[in-house]
């Protein structure tokens, strides 16, 4: 089956109502990420993101206290401790730092204000 074809009146028609909605940065971005807005966030979705920051900072401060008994204790296999803790915060951050970025190169491409006024090419 083919196509119907459109007459030049509806193909110009066609056209400003594209250039009219080719405007909208709300209605593109929208389109783009084909999100459903207005969706309710859950508490299981919430504590879902927040579990990661969570987990850094709990790690952070069991590190800092680790390396405190060490210093009291001066037993060995706490070495060992402080490492595995240490170890997995950092991958934690790291995850955190990967996360933030790609939240801010995704803010440029659809138009909306970036968190800092600097370019990070420059840094």
């Amino acid at each position: 089956m083919g196509a119907a074809s459109l007459t030049p009146r509806e193909r110009r028609k066609l056209t400003e109502i594209e250039k009219g909605l080719s405007g909208d940065k709300v209605l593109a971005r929208r389109l783009s990420t084909m999100r459903v807005s207005g969706r309710p966030v859950t508490w299981a979705r919430r504590a879902r993101r927040r579990a990661l920051p969570l987990a850094v900072a709990v790690g952070a401060m069991t590190t800092l206290t680790l390396l405190g008994l060490h210093f009291v204790l001066r037993e060995t296999y706490l070495i060992g401790a402080i490492v595995a803790v240490w170890l997995a915060t950092v991958a934690g951050l790291v995850t955190l730092v990967v996360r933030a970025c790609r939240r801010w190169e995704a803010a440029e491409r659809a138009g909306r204000r970036t968190p800092w006024p600097i370019d990070p090419s420059q840094v």
